[in-house]
């Protein structure tokens, strides 16, 4: 008898895993189609006008991008690995809006070998440019701003954009709609979403894992702050 509920329990077990890891990687799938779209507009442009070089990276970097995002086998990639995703997706923007947008990305270089969940760091960029972004205005007034940190055995990610006021509730619409659970088959599948990225770090870290947004009232912007648990072992 004990035998047999051993058995029972590994095998519950073993198919509660396997949904998760199905879950796990039909969000992490997702990818922008108008982003696509727009990047290979945009290097097209670059080549009629005659900059071969910036086209040339320009398509590396994507091609780059393609292949780390659609590589489903990998969940857990290292912080610098996420880090040069990240900036890769800035570079395609910066040349879709030249001059229109400031952008910092402070990561430590003794942080760059934490594990984290993959895509959890580009998504946010993604959003900024689709919500928040104002092509009208100068570089000074557009910004996206990533700080990483660590604090008591957890890495502390915070993400600040330049996004324009929120209406009243708005915020707390998005944070509700952020943590109410979804099947993977209800998710939008035009990009990988703040429910997405929060669901995915629930699948890792269980309540260890926090993520927190914020907004002026009268500055706008958002602020995004991510903390998760991380093994000390991969500050060596």
């Amino acid at each position: 008898m004990i035998q047999r509920i051993d058995r029972l329990i590994k095998r519950e077990y073993r198919l509660a895993l396997e949904n998760r890891t199905n879950e796990l990687r039909a969000l992490q799938s997702q990818l922008n189609p108008h982003f696509l779209f727009n990047a290979l507009q945009s290097i097209g442009t670059t080549t009629l006008q005659g900059d071969r070089k910036i086209a040339y990276r320009s398509i590396t970097g994507l091609s780059q991008m393609m292949r780390y995002s659609m590589n489903n086998e990998q969940t857990i990639v290292t912080l610098k690995q996420e880090v040069d995703h990240l900036q890769a997706y800035i570079r395609l923007q910066q040349q879709r809006f030249p001059e229109r947008f400031r952008y910092i990305v402070d990561v430590p270089w003794h942080l760059n070998d934490i594990e984290v969940p993959k895509m959890v760091l580009q998504p946010f960029a993604e959003n900024y440019f689709k919500h928040g972004f104002r092509q009208q205005l100068a570089a000074t007034e557009n910004y996206l701003a990533y700080k990483v940190r660590t604090d008591g055995g957890r890495l502390i990610i915070q993400i600040e954009n330049s996004g324009a006021v929120l209406e009243t509730g708005r915020l707390e619409e998005i944070d509700r709609k952020m943590r109410m659970h979804r099947s993977p088959e209800d998710l939008e599948t035009s990009g990988i979403g703040l429910h997405n990225i929060y669901e995915r770090l629930l699948i890792f870290y269980g309540e260890q894992a926090n993520m927190t947004l914020s907004s002026s009232a009268v500055e706008g912007g958002f602020k995004i702050v991510i903390r998760i648990p991380y093994e000390k072992g991969d500050l060596a």
